[in-house]
């Protein structure tokens, strides 16, 4: 869904790599946005105005995001440890974000610790797409991906800026998001699968065959 946006971020990509970013700090500004994120929650009671400029705070998360790898390959400067730096970010950035929900709703902390798996499968099985025959990380979604989960939580903080009295929606709003990210994740999983028939598969391991 959202991921199809990401294309347009090429002409943008371009602009900044003329203006000197490089990828490594795009990664630190969306590092920073995830710090900014938790601030937003964390103190969103108390102090609701974070809470509307949440959203646009999660927008600037996207887009570095997109950035990062975009300017990496314009900028030839992508590696391996980049891409695992990248996914491992992506991963404990999401990780911090919604975790911060364990501490702000106790009674949804079952609630939270399934949807942080439910990310945490979502991301495995993207990954391990580029492992198999076709060779692409996967990027399906069916409402659940990175970009949708921001969406989703944007949504929910305009909500509880609007009124105090919707955080009694976030059971139903963390219930719903982890069947998102489910069913995107068992999405990922058949499309891999997919792209893989007619291909030859050889299982390997580090000691050999």
């Amino acid at each position: 869904m959202l991921y199809r946006w990401k294309a347009h971020f090429q002409q943008l990509a371009s602009r900044f790599a003329h203006s000197g970013m490089t990828a490594n700090q795009a990664s630190l500004a969306g590092a920073l946005c995830v710090l900014l994120s938790l601030v937003c929650l964390g103190l969103g009671r108390s102090t609701p105005w974070l809470l509307w400029i949440h959203p646009l705070v999660l927008l600037a998360r996207f887009i570095f995001n997109a950035l990062d790898g975009l300017l990496a390959r314009k900028q030839n400067t992508a590696s391996p440890a980049g891409e695992v730096f990248n996914e491992l970010s992506d991963v404990l950035g999401d990780t911090l974000t919604f975790g911060v929900f364990y501490f702000l709703f106790p009674a949804c902390q079952l609630l939270v610790v399934g949807l942080l798996l439910s990310i945490w499968f979502c991301e495995f099985v993207a990954v391990l797409g580029k492992s198999l025959p076709a060779g692409v990380r996967r990027q399906e979604s069916l409402g659940g991906g990175k970009p949708e989960r921001a969406l989703w939580l944007g949504l929910f903080s305009l909500a509880w800026a609007w009124s105090p009295a919707s955080e009694r929606l976030a059971p139903l709003f963390l219930g719903l998001l982890t069947v998102l990210v489910v069913l995107s994740g068992l999405r990922r999983v058949a499309c891999s699968l997919q792209a893989a028939k007619g291909h030859e598969y050889l299982s390997q391991t580090l000691y050999g065959k």
